[in-house]
Formats: structure tokens, C-alpha cells, sequence
């Protein structure tokens, strides 16, 4: 029996174009992923105001401002939610010592390695004790995505009843102003 020797060609076709369309796409990612696997080596991650990196911070940036430690409910869609204990530093502090300006930002997005992101407001942002930068959750240094961790940072938000807009393996902070970007 043969084949329909038109379709065939069609699906050879399709299958080339497709493999040149992926070996394209990971020249171009090549970059960000080298520099997310620094970032992650390193236990760094960037603070941004309109996408320009305005400070690379690192574990003792946030030591230095004195961590709190603090109980949280770590539920999930799919996991009961347990109380976790997580030690990190408020993200407006952080973004205080930089000597970021806050009062005319429309929004902050927090974007982790995987791709991840979550949208935070001012107001959320200018909340006493509301969204943490962590670095320990249950007494333990948080791992990096390679060593099955959620780390090195992850950003939290305190009291939100799920997990989901928390960001795992942190990547950027980046405040975005009225004038930035939307």
C-alpha cells in the first residue's frame, strides 16, 4: 500500500520548519538564560524601575536589613493549607534602602525564573507587612529551582489566602511608574 506521498512531503516540510523555528528560539533565549542561571548561582535578583536595572541584590543586602520572621497559611489548589514560617525582608523596605521612590508607581511586577509573574499594586506594596522578599522558609535557606527548592528568593505575600501570586525563584522586582510602561 502506498502512502500519500504528497502528504508525507507536507508533514517533512512542517517538521524542518519547525526545528529551524526552535533552534532559532534558543539562540535567542540563550542570553536570559545565562544570565537567570548567574542570577540563581549567585542568590541574586534584580530591582528594576521601568525595566532598567537600577541594583542587583544579594543575601546580605537583605540581612543587612534586618529580617523578620513570620507565620504564614501556605495553601495551594491542590494541598490543604499548612502554616509555614518564612524569614525575609518587606519588599518596600528593600525598595526604601535603594532609595527607590514609590509614591508615583502605577503597579510592580515580580517575575521569577521560570517565567512566572505576579502583578502587585502600590497600596499591597505600601502595606505594613504585606509582600516579603524571603530567603527561608521552615527554618531552612531556600534552595535553588535545581536543587528542588523555591529559591534562592521568593517573594511572598502575607495573609493572601493562596499561594498562587507568590513568586518562586525570583528574578526581578520591577517598578513600574506612571510614566513607564503599562
Amino acid at each position: 500500500m502506498r502512502r500519500g506521498g504528497r502528504a508525507d512531503k507536507l508533514v517533512y516540510i512542517s517538521l524542518g520548519v519547525l526545528l529551524v523555528a526552535v533552534a532559532v528560539l534558543a539562540l535567542l533565549n540563550r542570553g536570559d538564560g545565562e544570565l537567570r542561571r548567574a542570577l540563581q548561582e549567585n542568590s541574586e535578583f534584580r530591582v528594576c524601575v521601568d525595566g532598567v536595572t537600577v541594583e542587583t541584590v544579594g543575601l546580605q543586602a537583605l540581612l543587612d536589613l534586618g529580617p523578620q520572621d513570620f507565620s504564614t497559611s501556605l495553601a495551594t489548589s491542590i494541598a490543604a493549607p499548612r502554616e509555614t514560617s518564612l524569614r525575609g525582608v518587606e519588599l518596600r523596605l528593600l525598595l526604601e534602602s535603594l532609595g527607590i521612590d514609590t509614591s508615583g508607581s502605577s503597579k510592580f511586577i515580580v517575575t521569577g525564573m521560570d517565567g512566572y509573574y505576579s502583578t502587585l499594586t502600590r497600596d499591597e506594596v505600601e502595606s505594613a507587612e504585606s509582600i516579603y522578599i524571603c530567603f527561608s522558609m521552615d527554618g531552612e535557606i531556600l534552595k535553588a529551582q535545581s536543587g528542588g527548592g523555591y529559591g534562592p528568593f521568593m517573594m511572598v505575600i502575607r495573609g493572601s489566602r493562596f499561594a498562587q501570586r507568590w513568586c518562586k525563584y525570583l528574578e526581578t522586582v520591577d517598578v513600574i511608574t506612571a510614566q513607564g510602561k503599562t
